[in-house]
């Protein structure tokens, strides 16, 4: 999977549901914090409603996770 600004959370977690630990890491809690409609938006949307403090190193840490989760 080639995590993008473009992918959404629920395409992630859909894949990799222990992904949420990288989430958690980045400060945002996904089951408390986002429902149906932000777990369908894009990371870039999500940027501004979840407070990501950092997208780019978001998804470079999501990427890290599912190279050694595969």
């Amino acid at each position: 999977m080639n995590i993008t600004e473009t992918t959404t959370v629920k395409e992630i977690l859909d894949a990799y549901p222990l992904a949420v630990k990288v989430f958690e890491e980045h400060g945002v809690d996904v089951p408390l914090e986002c429902d149906e409609s932000i777990l369908d938006t894009e990371l870039s949307i999500c940027d501004g409603m979840c407070h990501i403090d950092d997208l780019s190193e978001l998804i470079s840490d999501l990427k890290k996770f599912i190279a050694d989760a595969g």
